[in-house]
């Protein structure tokens, strides 16, 4: 495809709404699959901190 303006490119040849429509999900879709992932791993390794915490003090509580 041609383009003689910037116009015509967001237009897309009349199917601007759902190309550019599509990217936008796609792009929303992604970025909370990133976020999502990032809270996961955050979740996660507080997790792992605190048993780790509570078995190093698990540990030192008890006369060896």
């Amino acid at each position: 495809m041609q383009w003689h303006s910037w116009a015509e490119f967001w237009e897309m040849g009349g199917y601007g709404l759902y190309v550019w429509g599509s990217f936008g999900i796609t792009a929303l879709v992604v970025l909370g699959e990133i976020w999502q992932l990032r809270a996961q791993r955050r979740a996660l390794l507080r997790n792992l901190l605190n048993e780790t915490s509570s078995h190093d003090d698990h540990h030192s509580s008890t006369p060896s």
